[in-house]
């Protein structure tokens, strides 16, 4: 989910902690500590466990003869280098050339035929790598803002490829969130001590619904629980249901704490929660299932073309 999204939840889980809506009505920042600590665990990786990570190689187009096949077979030695007890992490770079020129390129692994995919200015290159296993959807740019670093790991299926080893892993985690309401609770008390808590964990939640998922229970757990593949943090209707969510949920425990309510509960819910979201939620779907339609046709093109080939 993006930070708004994390925002919105966040301070929707506060609301409905008892005594939170009329902290608010009396100017107090408790609601607003909900939305804080439900962007935290990204702030944390972004600010600081971003420039942790030890890289053992970084790729990068050359600058005199910039093509994507370098990139792939690069990419490829660095997975043939990858031991059971010696994982390995690349970070994919563009190029910059000038002020505002840059070569960018996409990277794609393509699991049936164990090959690695680069595009660079629409010129497709390939290199054997074996059996891969990577279950993260779609390809990876190498774009003006830099690209990502991948971890590299002998599986029982091949290379693994953990995508952005360094993201959702000790700071996305159930175990953390409970740690910070308890700190919170002694510093700021209990009321204050549940939103903190609620609006962490509220956050490690969402991020389970993408393909990613999250260590949910650092420091007992090393590696990222796999995510449940419903739906990509930057898709843009999954983040609109979220913030619609969050805020007329908001709204009506907002109204239900004044002293004269003035929503109908009943059909609130219905018409102005349940029936947008649930829209939203259908077009959305209808979107997945086109493309995942789309891509078994290109899958039995290819199965007719290969045999047309062979025979």
């Amino acid at each position: 989910m993006k930070g708004i999204a994390h925002f919105a939840t966040g301070l929707c889980a506060a609301s409905f902690v008892p005594g939170v809506v009329e902290d608010a009505a009396r100017g107090g920042l408790l609601i607003a500590l909900g939305g804080a600590c439900a962007m935290l665990p990204d702030f944390l990786d972004f600010r600081f466990a971003k420039y942790m990570e030890q890289r053992d190689a970084d790729i990068v187009p050359d600058r005199v003869a910039p093509n994507p096949q370098a990139i792939a077979d690069a990419i490829a030695r660095e997975m043939a280098l990858v031991t059971p007890n010696r994982p390995r992490i690349i970070q994919l770079h563009p190029l910059r050339l000038g002020v505002v020129e840059w070569v960018t390129y996409w990277v794609r692994f393509d699991v049936a035929s164990g090959d690695i995919v680069v595009t660079m200015n629409d010129v497709e290159a390939r290199a054997h790598a074996g059996k891969i296993d990577y279950l993260y959807d779609g390809a990876l740019e190498a774009g003006e803002l830099g690209g990502p670093s991948l971890k590299l790991i002998a599986g029982p299926k091949g290379v693994q490829i953990e995508f952005l080893p360094w993201h959702r892993v000790w700071t996305h985690s159930l175990v953390l969130a409970a740690a910070l309401g308890v700190l919170v609770a002694v510093l700021l008390g209990p009321v204050a001590g549940l939103v903190a808590g609620l609006g962490y964990a509220a956050h490690v939640l969402e991020d389970q619904l993408g393909y990613m998922g999250a260590n949910l229970f650092w420091p007992f757990t090393r590696r990222r629980f796999d995510g449940l593949h419903l739906l990509h943090s930057g898709d843009a209707v999954p983040n609109m249901v979220t913030v619609w969510l969050s805020l007329t949920l908001l709204l009506l425990n907002l109204d239900r704490a004044s002293a004269d309510p003035l929503i109908a509960t009943g059909p609130y819910l219905a018409f102005a929660v349940v029936l947008p979201s649930l829209l939203l939620i259908g077009i959305y779907a209808r979107r997945k299932w086109h493309g995942f339609t789309q891509s078994l046709a290109a899958e039995r093109n290819r199965d007719a073309v290969a045999e047309s080939e062979e025979n």
